[in-house]
């Protein structure tokens, strides 16, 4: 469950903007704050930012803004994360509304790897002890071994996109036996025995001044291979919407089909039913090529989702505008293909429109990439073309109403872009080149840029560029005006440091940031790198110096504390210190550990360490003999520091200047010796060699 914990982190950044032309100054400082405690699996978060604005031309002021607040819990008994407060509904069936009250839903990261997204089950039948492997284009991902008779594999990794399986069954005769198993999928295919659902209940945020309460529960269900099937409601006051539809995968890819049924009164209190279908398809094909078609209709015009009718009557009761993309929608349609083309490259197409009803708007979008590598050469090429033809007062008018024709506005966009990336190798220092050209029919521009990171970890990251900017119709003097800059980011044990530098035509930009973490707990405040929302706190009492590896800069402080940013949650996570700069008076009896973190929790990762001087005696007996080898040895406190080794040479570890060791290997009184030293402890030297006699006691 992790630490008990409190932590604060933030991402804090100032500029400082000013306009030559009209002598505009002004200065922004942003700090964006996440807050939380862990009390065993309970889990309190408040998410907010802090805002200060000044220029010369309207002053200054402060703003703090509350985004969210909320508890989660996880609940591994049914795979499960409870949230209390603000949070979003499942965006897989309904789409996501923000909201203030409970939810209960499915985290698919408690499943095991092999049982997380969709991947179909391999059944087959084996004639005697033989050998399973799995292929997906060629490439083997699962072997097993199975006994005769009938066997089954339902752990497969999930690997969409990348094809049908092929399956080969190597009986213990060497007879090979193959057959193919369809792996299609789209984002509702669930792995067939899983169970996924959502279950949201509360007030809609940003309309609490009219009627809100609502109540959301979506289920997914895996049949088998072929067949996933869906169930959802959401209902309101005046608002029902019910949901059914499911996903039927086959050898020519998955198809899914959900229809949505609306009930509602919204414009003029009018009672609004609708029809809305979502298709949705994909396949990989033997050649690579991926191909992914998504197609929403709303088949009525009464169709309505919550968020509209919310939105319509809160300005019906205060006058506040509602904008919305899909109140009106008609139509959706969007496709894309991705085709590998081998050495040659990959080339990737997309295609979308969306209309509305009574001819009110129509987007239209086209798209083309390619993009290869030489050697160690980079690069692509993109060009896009998007039509879109609005009606500004569509979101004012009811479906039914008549449009002034005047207010419609057409656009026709085209742009083309072409980036090329080299990497250059100068020493530890990784560093590439990279060239940027866009153009549209307004503007084209085109920048060239220097990127490097340098240190062991990377820590010290930086950028450079310079370019031009020219515009169609520019009252500028420049025919080309150029822009450069720059950016310099440090990370630290206490967090990352930045600077960076714009300046262009008539302007110039300073700006100064940081970002950290600070959390506090029974051993004091620590601070280190952004975290994510579960990390680590590393406790090695005497190690201060030590290195967390993948810690983004983070080291153990005087008091032997460290933060580990990132953590996977519900999977084994190697959490290990580098030593090499770690002070030469302690030292780790063990580098790396292992933890399974529930998701949000600050796990504690304690390191036992051994303080003191390192010491090499070589000991001899008053006869000249020598300890018998594996005997141990014990400090004057009766701890166990270590053992003989071969020649009657003992590595210990001594914190007290002087003293006596004792050497035992057996129970008698005539197996034991005592070893007497005396040590500078202020010399600098990493170890002190001496030869001692170990008398008898």
């Amino acid at each position: 469950s992790g630490a008990l914990a409190l932590f604060l982190r933030h991402n804090t950044n100032w500029t400082h903007t000013e306009n030559t032309d009209s002598h505009y100054r002004y200065q922004y400082l942003w700090s964006g704050l996440n807050m939380g405690v862990n009390l065993g699996l309970w889990q309190v978060r408040h998410q907010s930012n802090l805002r200060y604005a000044n220029s010369n031309q309207s002053g200054s002021a402060w703003r703090y803004n509350s985004v969210r607040t909320w508890v989660q819990r996880p609940v591994a008994s049914v795979n499960s994360i409870l949230s209390l407060g603000d949070s979003y509904t499942d965006s897989s069936l309904f789409g996501s509304l923000s909201f203030n009250g409970a939810k209960l839903v499915t985290d698919e990261r408690m499943r095991p790897q092999g049982k997380r997204g969709y991947a179909p089950e391999v059944r087959g039948v084996a004639a005697s002890s033989a050998h399973v492997v799995v292929k997906q284009l060629g490439k083997v991902i699962y072997e097993t071994n199975v006994p005769p008779g009938p066997f089954y594999i339902d752990d497969l990794y999930n690997t969409r996109y990348q094809g049908d399986l092929e399956v080969e069954v190597i009986e213990a005769s060497g007879k090979t036996s193959r057959f193919t198993v369809p792996y299609s999928s789209v984002p509702d295919s669930v792995r067939p025995g899983n169970w996924h659902y959502s279950l949201a209940f509360g007030r809609v945020r940003q309309y609490y001044d009219i009627e809100n309460r609502f109540f959301e529960g979506t289920f997914q269900h895996g049949v088998n291979n072929t067949i996933t099937l869906n169930l959802g409601s959401r209902i309101a006051q005046r608002y029902q919407a019910w949901l059914a539809g499911g996903v039927w995968a086959t050898g020519m890819g998955a198809f899914g089909l959900n229809a949505t049924w609306s009930n509602a009164r919204a414009e003029h209190n009018d009672r609004q039913q609708g029809w809305r279908a979502e298709l949705s398809y994909s396949k990989t094909f033997t050649t690579g090529t991926n191909l992914v078609l998504a197609a929403y209709r709303y088949s009525t015009n009464g169709f309505r989702d919550l968020q509209d009718v919310l939105g319509v009557r809160r300005e019906a009761k205060t006058g506040i505008d509602y904008y919305s993309d899909t109140l009106h929608q008609r139509n959706r349609l969007s496709a894309t293909v991705s085709q590998p083309l081998g050495r040659l490259g990959t080339l990737n197409l997309s295609a979308s429109t969306a209309d509305y009803y009574n001819n009110q708007s129509r987007i239209t979008q086209l798209q083309m990439g390619y993009s290869n590598q030489w050697r160690n050469i980079s690069y692509g090429v993109n060009i896009a073309r998007q039509r879109t033809t609005w009606d500004y007062d569509r979101f004012y008018h009811g479906v039914n109403e008549p449009l002034d024709v005047s207010s419609r506005q057409k656009y026709t966009e085209t742009t083309m872009s072409f980036n090329v990336s080299i990497p250059l190798d100068w020493g530890e220092n990784r560093t590439s080149v990279a060239m940027n050209y866009n153009q549209s029919s307004q503007s084209r521009s085109s920048t060239v840029s220097m990127t490097g990171s340098s240190g062991e970890n990377s820590d010290l990251s930086w950028s450079v560029y310079g370019g031009y900017e020219r515009y169609r119709n520019s009252n500028s003097d420049s025919s080309a005006p150029t822009t450069f800059g720059g950016n310099l980011q440090q990370n630290t044990r206490f967090g990352a440091l930045r600077a960076n530098y714009d300046q262009g035509d008539n302007y110039r930009q300073e700006g100064l940031g940081a970002s950290g973490t600070l959390v506090l707990h029974p051993g004091g405040l620590t601070a280190g790198p952004y975290t994510s929302d579960t990390f680590a706190l590393i406790h090695a009492d005497g190690a201060q110096g030590a290195i967390v590896q993948n810690g983004q800069g983070a080291v153990v402080d005087r008091f032997g504390y460290a933060i580990l940013p990132s953590l996977s949650p519900y999977r084994v996570n190697n959490v290990t210190l580098d030593t090499r700069k770690m002070r030469s008076d302690a030292e780790l009896t063990g580098g790396s550990q292992q933890i399974v973190p529930y998701a949000g929790a600050i796990a504690r990762v304690n390191f036992a360490t051994i303080s003191g001087k390192a010491v090499l005696i070589s000991v001899k007996m008053p006869d000249g003999g020598i300890p018998p080898m594996g005997a141990d040895v014990f400090n004057g406190e009766g701890t166990n520091i270590g053992m003989v080794g071969q020649s009657g040479q003992i590595y210990a570890r001594i914190a007290h200047p002087s003293g006596s060791l004792l050497v035992r290997w057996g129970t008698g009184a005539n197996q034991r010796c005592r070893v007497a030293y005396q040590l500078d402890l202020h010399t600098k030297e990493p170890f002190l060699y001496l030869n001692k006699i170990c008398e008898k006691e």
